[in-house]
């Protein structure tokens, strides 16, 4: 027994280092010599958890809770691997289980905050979140949950405070971090949204998800920029229609309009991290980005060309087949944009699945209260 405990305590160590697949070379050893041992198939799915194994997480988990009935980390665990599945109603009914067995722990009832958010029940994430502030007020991933579950309700301003006073309380709370980037970004704020970002991704450099959604920003102000760009065209179009203007002042315009977007461009780079700064040039040194900037101004200019270089008797017929130029060419161009999968679209953090192109929610920074067992007098 003794010698278990150790083994045990040897696994859990390496689980807090990250060294998952070694963890559940040893753990696998241990479930087969000490199938009964709760705590070692807790420890096991802790380690598909970490290696992002869900399938193999939710098994391991449930054999932990056959074996202690009473015990509600098992139910946690296997709450975040199905969350990661995409199955949030049993999610949501592990993670109920969890809180029903340890009523009086706050993790039981972030777990049920954030299986509730994934399930699209902000109701009762607001209320399990509010229940583990007032168990655990000085808790960072209770502030963490309260800020993700007040920014699910559009209340940015209290998102903030929450992901402020995580980071108040653990500075290097990366998924504070990566929130308040979020948060900055509904309030349309980019460059702010990327040094959230940068600042998340430094303090956990093997965490993707922050380099991800800093991807995600870039390819969004592209899109920006894009639809600017093609607005201002087709508003230009009509020009030589409405005011017979000479080719060579069209021409001129147009050339002045591209460059006061490229500089508010380039401006608004100017003002980002280094780090950021090379994650932008990267970002549009991809295939993808300039593939779609070549559309877009390909469009563009082919529409220009149409109805500078016509006749003016014929400009009424030529007019509309350059906007819809211009239109297919923005068309395909964001759509180009978001055929790479979208940098961060999909499931971030524990649970949830996110429209392409926006910045998902990170894990518990640092800590991982879903994931990590309760003090030792719940142990067995």
């Amino acid at each position: 027994m003794t010698e278990l405990r150790q083994e045990l305590a040897r696994a859990a160590t390496m689980l807090d280092l990250g060294r998952y697949d070694e963890a559940s070379t040893l753990l696998a050893r241990l479930v087969s010599t000490e199938p009964d041992s709760g705590r070692a198939w807790c420890l096991f799915a802790r380690a598909h958890l970490g290696a992002d194994r869900y399938a193999e997480a939710v098994e391991a988990a449930n054999r932990a809770a056959a074996i202690e009935s009473g015990e509600e980390w098992p139910h946690r665990l296997a709450s975040n691997a199905l969350m990661h599945l995409g199955n949030h109603a049993e999610a949501l009914r592990a993670a109920a289980e969890s809180r029903r067995l340890a009523p009086s722990y706050w993790q039981t009832h972030v777990c049920v905050a954030q299986a509730a958010l994934a399930a699209g029940q902000p109701a009762l994430a607001a209320s399990a979140a509010a229940e583990a502030r007032s168990l655990a007020p000085n808790e960072p991933d209770v502030h963490f949950l309260s800020g993700k579950v007040a920014l699910a309700r559009g209340d940015l301003a209290s998102a903030r405070s929450h992901q402020e006073r995580a980071l108040a309380l653990d500075p290097a709370h990366s998924g504070a971090m990566n929130e308040l980037g979020r948060i900055r970004l509904r309030r349309h704020d980019t460059v702010g949204a990327i040094r959230h970002f940068i600042s998340a991704a430094r303090t956990t450099p093997g965490e993707h998800i922050y380099s991800r959604n800093i991807d995600v920003v870039i390819i969004r102000a592209v899109s920006r920029l894009i639809y600017v760009f093609v607005l201002i065209a087709m508003i230009m179009l009509w020009i030589p229609a409405v005011a017979h203007v000479d080719r060579l002042p069209l021409a001129l315009g147009f050339a002045g309009a591209a460059v006061v977007i490229m500089a508010s461009f380039v401006f608004m780079v100017a003002r980002l991290p280094r780090e950021a700064r090379h994650l932008v040039r990267r970002t549009l040194g991809t295939q993808r980005v300039a593939t779609a900037l070549l559309i877009a101004v390909g469009g563009v200019g082919i529409a220009f060309a149409a109805v500078a270089f016509v006749p003016a008797a014929e400009l009424p017929q030529t007019l509309p087949i350059a906007i819809i130029i211009t239109i297919a060419a923005r068309i395909t161009a964001t759509a180009r944009l978001r055929s790479g999968g979208g940098s961060g679209a999909g499931s971030g953090g524990p649970g949830g699945k996110n429209a392409p192109g926006t910045p998902v929610a990170g894990r518990q920074g640092r800590r991982t209260s879903h994931t990590q067992p309760l003090p030792p007098t719940r142990r067995r």
